[in-house]
């Protein structure tokens, strides 16, 4: 019997250890797909909106004939985000959302705010998440925010409702190359 639950024990300890050594190894591939895409000379195509409230830019960019990023930015008076979509035959692998926004400080005096800035990384294989980073930042002084967020850590989280809502929103700009379909995507929900 001991033979036996030791056998399965390193079994199971193999089979983990694979696992994340596959992993490892699509993130690897996904840091050099994304290092290949940003070192490229890349053709763009920029739609812009700034129409109302809210301001919205998409630019695609393309390796010949294929799309392979996408950056789209939003936002109005309290905050923006940027969201940067990345794709390899047509698959989505990689997501970097940037976000930053204000509000009151309710602890301060009045008319004080607190900025806080957000970073998400998803890791993406055949549509499937295999890593999702999170750091997040705020303060009082707006102009600390850039030092705190790079050295804040990138903490792995499990949001899939977040990671397939930006993944889906990503996919649904594929389809928008107007200003009239830009406004419609970003008025839709």
């Amino acid at each position: 019997m001991k033979v036996s639950f030791a056998i399965l024990t390193a079994a199971a300890l193999l089979t983990t250890q694979t696992h994340a050594d596959w992993v490892e190894d699509a993130v690897k591939q996904i840091r050099a797909d994304f290092n290949a895409t940003e070192s490229a000379n890349l053709t763009k195509k920029h739609i812009k909106l700034d129409d109302g409230p809210e301001i919205a830019e998409l630019t695609k960019y393309y390796k010949g004939d294929s799309l392979v990023k996408m950056v789209f930015t939003s936002g109005g008076d309290h905050g923006a985000a940027t969201d940067q979509y990345y794709f390899k035959n047509g698959q989505l692998y990689f997501i970097y959302q940037s976000q930053g926004y204000w509000s009151f400080d309710p602890n301060g005096p009045e008319g004080t705010t607190i900025d806080t800035a957000r970073e998400q990384r998803i890791y993406f294989s055949g549509n499937k998440v295999i890593r999702h980073l999170v750091k997040e930042v705020s303060s009082r002084d707006g102009n600390a925010i850039p030092k705190l967020l790079a050295k804040a850590p990138n903490k792995p989280t499990n949001d899939p409702e977040a990671a397939m809502g930006l993944s889906n929103a990503g996919y649904r700009l594929l389809s928008v190359n107007s200003q009239n379909q830009l406004e419609a995507y970003l008025y839709q929900e």
